[in-house]
């Protein structure tokens, strides 16, 4: 019997001393005061984002409702993308603190000068909400701090590379889309000569003034046009036109007419105009659009360098004749 209560003590005791040791454990100060790090921040309260970093900066504005690039005449924004990015940051709490004092910022990378992501919100009541974003200790955590506080935090919800600044991570690139089997008819002109293919009803391509002895090689001209099937843009640049695009003396032109079976033709003319070597990309200009984009050169300097030996098939090589060499007959 006695063991049997010793045994119980023992339990019990046990428990009194884990109970302590909960009660008594050390918690962070921080803890007391959990909550959002940024508060009145919510995706129908913001209405003007700004992101900086790697040298780059992207702006996206609500604009009637809608999410744009004020700087780029408005070109719409993947407003699921604007909404996701501001509910991350609405979702960073206070509860992981990793400094409280400013000379803590550098090395976090969460200075004012030195981050690697700076994120700039603006809502609807006129408050704007800064949130530097850093360095990443592991794969789940990254630091934050806000303008103004020195106190740094741990938060999962965000990573500064997930960020981007460039300006072709936020919208829809597809500036060109064509149907490649309802093209009737493909025109392209560049400094080398203007060449001219149409498609028979035996589906068929031809290239006008085949002179004599020359034969069409169509297969140049169904790499080029799956080039144009889905031509994707870096950037837009706005609806106005500017000298230094370099359109009034185009690289190349290219015109091309789509016909689906029982309906009207529909020609749209691609204006590629001056390339920038910094960017190696061509400002380039659809009639099926009203913006001027940027174009990568990869996908257009096919049309811009194109000649008329590209689209024949190379003659034959000759096959030499070898001469016999006599061999002196051995003296006797």
């Amino acid at each position: 019997m006695l063991d049997r209560r010793n045994q119980i003590l023992s339990v019990l005791l046990v428990l009194q001393l884990a109970l302590a040791a909960f009660i008594l454990w050390p918690r962070s100060s921080s803890n007391a005061a959990t909550g959002a790090l940024i508060t009145g921040v919510t995706t129908a309260s913001v209405t003007d984002v700004t992101i900086e970093g790697d040298d780059r900066r992207v702006h996206l504005a609500k604009v009637d409702g809608a999410w744009v690039l004020p700087e780029n005449a408005n070109y719409p924004v993947n407003e699921v993308q604007v909404s996701g990015l501001i509910s991350k940051v609405a979702s960073i709490n206070t509860s992981r603190l990793v400094a409280n004092t400013a000379t803590s910022h550098t090395r976090l990378q969460v200075a004012d000068d030195d981050f690697v992501r700076r994120i700039e919100m603006k809502t609807a009541d006129g408050a704007t909400h800064t949130l530097f974003v850093g360095s990443a200790p592991n794969v789940r955590a990254t630091n934050v701090r806000t303008a103004n506080r020195d106190t740094v935090y741990l938060t999962g919800d965000l990573t500064g590379t997930d960020i981007r600044t460039d300006i072709a991570n936020w919208i829809d690139t597809t500036y060109l889309t064509l149907n490649t089997a309802d093209v009737t008819a493909l025109s392209m002109a560049n400094v080398n000569g203007k060449f001219d293919f149409t498609r028979g009803v035996s589906n068929t391509w031809t290239l006008a003034d085949l002179a004599a002895g020359e034969q069409f090689n169509e297969n140049n001209l169904t790499s080029r046009l799956t080039q144009l099937s889905s031509l994707q843009m870096t950037e837009p640049l706005g609806k106005e036109a500017k000298p230094e695009y370099g359109l009034d003396t185009p690289a190349a032109t290219i015109t091309v007419t789509v016909q689906p079976s029982g309906t009207t033709p529909v020609v749209t003319t691609l204006v590629v105009g001056a390339k920038d070597d910094t960017t190696n990309s061509y400002v380039a200009k659809s009639s099926g659009s009203d913006y001027y984009v940027r174009i990568a050169s990869f996908s257009l300097d096919p049309f811009v360098t194109a000649d008329r030996s590209q689209f024949l098939v190379a003659p034959p090589t000759a096959t030499p004749v070898l001469t016999p060499v006599s061999t002196p007959a051995a003296a006797p």
